[in-house]
């Protein structure tokens, strides 16, 4: 099962070929794979499950669960169903005239007594878990009303005067109560905007309450704090969210508050573009990635704004690409619906609040089929933004300082690379492996730890033979400086700094890659230290992976390739041995994969020895030979302390391209935030 575009039409989109009635297509395309999973159309549109370890409802799950995740399939579907049913009301799917459906199941689900009803506020709280003060049914209650006013002429307005009340009322209990201190506060603003529109009196300084604090947590460039973190909920959450919020109430009753929702939103639509790589491809990354091309939707709900400079024809491009990089793959869909991973299932990127029906989220940027035919997002051309003029030998970088988020489009491979920084964990938290790296690749999503020593994009230490390595859980943000990046890691911090293991980043990129210059302070002998490249998967043909070797000087690569991809890990200084290693189980390609790292070992305390780690990690996405510039881009490297062990003083890089880069942790230290 994987979705085709049909009669494309490269005229107006020369790069997908995906219109208007492409978008609708691919709508329907999802309905049917979610209307398989029915044996009548009394069902609520629920999926046969695979996965019961992680996902919700679970042994250890709030019973409150197993009706949240009927919601889920209801309300997200729904996210599909709506903005199909706009333009094509008169739609079946399956054989089920889907208006009449979602109809009745929206009724029934508020309706006490119908076998489908889901529970109301006051119901759950009867139900619910010690400690449980909110409810998934709030999440799910904001894309019910989406839905419902995406559609309106057809389902809304065709319930009677008494229909409407019953929803109302069952939507005023999770408008109006505990909800979660983070992006959630947003499901209530939309679900209290819906019922303003409806005529219905709501407390106007709960709505104010609720919009200034989610306005609290911009940290710039576009980027909210969602709470605790930066991922992808600020797109695919806050962007989206936020507008829909400023045409329903903000614009009206609180204009100071929705120019600046405006502002913020305008303002990611000029730096986002550089996190999606040459083919319009989403980066694994963070929790959630099961909502996958959701990530790329601030690029059609920013044309809710009253006022925006986005393209028009970027913003189609993008999300129309991001769709397709999704549902164009057979691996994607499982039982016909997308399944919890990023390509094929992913148990590592499972999170616990979600349940087989969460990955449905990949609708938000189907707000875009509000928008009318004429409607520039449909009418322009489509083009791919900076990537029209980013050729092979070059590379443009974006730095998002609020964020801590540098993003590079790299020329000579097509990829989009970015680092970021700003997170902190508990020791061994399962969020470690989805944001604490080097580094994220469009073309080499993260692969998870298997605590065997090296790790990909990670560093791993070790102390004692066979104790559990460690990696980093915190990552802090020292700034850019003359085009390097700063930021620091810790082993296993908790609470202090004093006493802990950590290694000092500074990281630059070139047309293929990066150019790491890291510093090491570890204390306490003896220890292995390791650092891994990218996890490199198999082809699905499990084609063995070819492993070479080149060196040129004191500098050695080892290159990991297969047809139409190569990645090379390059050691200039400080690793002693660069080794590769086979894995299973921790990519989500669901293949075995080959991981390039480079080792070093100290055996006492304080041993004076190289501290500062020199590397290069670049890829081809292609069969050809590597130029030695490519792969070898340092052509000299100069220290300031005499035994070249970069123990103190900056490191100078004279880089083959003619630049000089001087990397200084000087007063780092200073400069670190989190």
């Amino acid at each position: 099962m994987k979705f085709t575009v049909e009669n494309p039409d490269y005229k107006v989109s020369p790069y997908t070929g995906m219109g208007r009635e492409h978008w609708l297509d691919a709508c329907e395309f999802l309905l049917e794979g979610i209307f398989s999973n029915l044996s009548s159309a009394e069902e609520l549109p629920l999926c046969r499950r695979v996965e019961f370890r992680v996902s919700y409802p679970s042994e250890n799950s709030s019973p409150t669960k197993i009706y949240a995740e009927k919601f889920e399939g209801l309300a997200r579907s729904f996210l599909l169903a709506a903005p199909l049913l706009r333009s094509r009301p008169d739609c079946a799917v399956k054989g089920i005239p889907v208006a009449a459906y979602y109809k009745e199941q929206i009724l029934a689900a508020v309706t006490k007594g119908h076998r489908n009803y889901l529970l109301d506020w006051d119901e759950l709280t009867e139900l619910a878990a010690e400690g449980e003060t909110a409810f998934q049914h709030t999440c799910e209650c904001a894309s019910l009303v989406i839905g419902l006013d995406q559609c309106r002429s057809v389902i809304w307005d065709t319930y009677t005067e008494e229909e409407r009340k019953r929803i109302g009322d069952y939507l005023t209990g999770f408008g109006i109560n505990r909800t979660g201190a983070h992006n959630w506060r947003l499901f209530n603003m939309l679900i209290l905007g819906f019922l303003y529109k409806e005529g219905r009196e709501i407390d106007e300084g709960l709505m104010r309450d609720h919009a200034q604090n989610i306005l609290s947590y911009y940290a710039g460039d576009g980027w909210y704090r969602d709470g605790h973190r930066f991922d992808y909920y600020t797109p695919w959450a806050f962007q989206v969210y936020g507008p829909l919020w400023n045409v329903w109430y903000g614009y009206e009753k609180e204009p100071w508050m929705a120019a600046k929702i405006e502002q913020y939103a305008n303002e990611m639509a000029g730096v986002f573009s550089s996190m999606f790589d040459r083919d319009g491809h989403v980066t694994l990354w963070g929790r959630s990635g099961i909502y996958r091309n959701a990530a790329a939707s601030p690029y059609a709900s920013v044309f809710l704004l009253r006022n925006t400079e986005a393209d028009p024809g970027y913003a189609r491009w993008v999300n129309s690409a991001a769709l397709l990089q999704f549902i164009g793959r057979e691996d994607v869909f499982v039982n016909g619906v997308p399944g919890l991973g990023f390509y094929g299932q992913f148990l590592p990127m499972v999170q616990d609040y979600s349940c087989a029906e969460s990955p449905f989220w990949i609708a938000n940027p189907m707000v875009a089929l509000t928008y009318p035919e004429d409607h520039p997002f449909w009418t322009a051309e489509e083009n791919r933004g900076d990537w029209e003029n980013i050729g092979s030998g070059i590379y443009r970088e974006k730095l998002m300082e609020g964020a801590g988020i540098a993003a590079v489009s790299l020329g000579g491979n097509g990829a989009c690379e970015f680092r970021t920084a700003k997170c902190l964990f508990e020791p061994g938290d399962g969020y470690i492996r989805c944001y604490v790296r080097l580094g994220f690749h469009s073309h080499f999503p993260w692969e998870a730890f298997d605590y065997g020593g090296a790790e990909a994009m990670q560093y791993s230490l070790c102390h004692k033979e066979g104790e559990k390595p460690l990696v980093p859980n915190i990552v802090l943000y020292g700034g850019m400086k003359d085009g390097v990046m700063y930021r620091k890691e810790y082993f296993d911090f908790r609470y202090c700094f004093q006493g802990a293991a950590s290694v000092s980043l500074a990281d630059f990129p070139v047309p293929h890659g990066m150019v790491r210059v890291d510093k090491m302070r570890i204390h306490q002998g003896p220890f292995t230290l390791t650092m891994g490249a990218y996890g490199f998967p198999e082809d699905v043909d499990g084609s063995q992976i070819r492993v070479e070797e080149a060196a040129r000087g004191d500098a050695k690569a080892v290159i990991l390739k297969k047809p139409g991809s190569q990645l090379a890990l390059v050691s200039y200084a400080g690793w002693e041995k660069l080794e590769v290693k086979r894995r299973e189980g921790v990519s989500p390609f669901g293949r075995p994969s080959v991981l390039a790292y480079g080792k070093l070992e100290r055996s006492r305390d304080y041993e004076y020895a190289p501290y500062v780690m020199i590397s290069a990690i670049v890829s081809k996405a292609d069969d050809t030979p590597w130029k030695e510039e490519e792969l070898f881009p340092v052509e000299k490297i100069c220290y300031a302390d005499g035994d070249g062990y970069g123990a103190y003083g900056p490191v100078t890089l004279y880089m083959k391209d003619g630049r000089t880069v001087t990397v200084d942790y000087e007063k780092t230290e200073g400069k670190l935030m989190i």
